[in-house]
């Protein structure tokens, strides 16, 4: 299993003394997994625009929206500069751009981050969500967003990420908040290459719960840093999901990586410590690129919180003795 760790310095920045313009710096090191690490991991790049961004907007206004592009890979051992410009403000909208920085003036990802002052869309707004999915998972868990995240082995996120590809010795020393219950995948739809399952990518569902873990945050902890900690969140192991989808050997792929990144939040007063619900599929892949899907639910009530859908990009790997020639 991954390792916990405090949940406020992963998405703390901190703004820089006598700027000229609102420029922000991550306040801690980033957690890498060890010297393998070969970049930011993008979740941090996502939280800390966020929060850097809240920093520039009144407290009334919460973020609705993150449209992300990642240029390049950022060293984890520099700091990164968060730049932020104030592009727009509205009576009821403000919008953001965000340009991750660090030395040699490397700009490493851009967003557009969007915030909505609260309450601003009137009692006549139309109202309506998908809802949560319904698992055939036994008596015990009948309802997908309202099971008992308990009742699933406290392994499964480990035995899900090394069978999706992650490196078993990398998992061992990652290090997040976060507290995951993947379903067991002879329970959900889709499987790759194991028998007697549907072997269609796009019919996949990687459905689990997660929660930053109760003592891993302050209980006074503010609205803006459990949006950012969703917007981290958004991205963790993401990606994964198309090799458990793939009906090609999880050890098929060379290259995967991040390209553009989109979520939208969809209730303001969430709160990361309480049990949400996650389903996570892929809808297409083709040309060297995938598109993966991601939609979490409050489990208490089974409001949809987040959405994201994710561009990535991905090579497979050539057989043994395979010539490009």
């Amino acid at each position: 299993m991954p390792q916990l760790c405090p949940a406020e310095p992963v998405v703390e920045v901190t703004r820089v003394p006598g700027a000229a313009t609102d420029v922000f710096v991550n306040t801690h090191p980033f957690e890498t997994p060890g010297e393998k690490a070969r970049s930011v991991f993008g979740g941090y790049l996502l939280g800390q625009c966020v929060a850097a961004a809240q920093q520039t907007v009144p407290e009334t206004h919460d973020v609705h929206s993150l449209q992300s592009t990642f240029l390049l890979p950022g060293n984890p051992n520099e700091k990164v500069s968060y730049h932020v410009e104030r592009i727009s403000d509205g009576r009821s909208f403000s919008s953001r751009l965000v340009r991750a920085i660090q030395p040699g003036n490397v700009v490493h990802f851009t967003a557009i981050v969007g915030f909505q002052k609260r309450s601003s869309g009137g009692d006549d707004a139309a109202a309506n969500q998908t809802p949560p999915p319904t698992l055939k998972y036994g008596e015990a868990m009948p309802q997908f967003g309202h099971g008992n995240p308990e009742d699933v082995d406290d392994d499964s996120a480990a035995a899900c990420l090394i069978e999706g590809g992650y490196p078993k010795e990398m998992l061992a020393i990652w290090r997040d908040p976060f507290q995951w219950y993947i379903l067991p995948r002879d329970r959900q739809m889709g499987s790759g290459e194991q028998p007697g399952f549907d072997k269609d990518p796009t019919h996949f569902r990687m459905q689990s719960f997660v929660r930053v873990h109760p003592t891993m945050i302050a209980k006074d902890s503010p609205r803006a840093t459990h949006h950012a900690l969703l917007a981290f969140l958004s991205d963790l192991f993401l990606i994964y999901t198309t090799n458990l989808a793939t009906a090609r050997p999880v050890t098929g792929f060379s290259i995967e990586t991040t390209m553009n990144h989109s979520v939208w939040f969809h209730a303001p007063d969430v709160a990361v410590d309480d049990w949400l619900a996650c389903e996570r599929d892929t809808s297409w892949a083709d040309d060297g690129r995938v598109l993966i899907r991601q939609r979490l639910w409050r489990r208490s009530d089974g409001r949809l919180v987040m959405s994201c859908v994710q561009e990535a990009l991905t090579r497979l790997r050539k057989p043994a003795g395979s010539s490009s020639l």
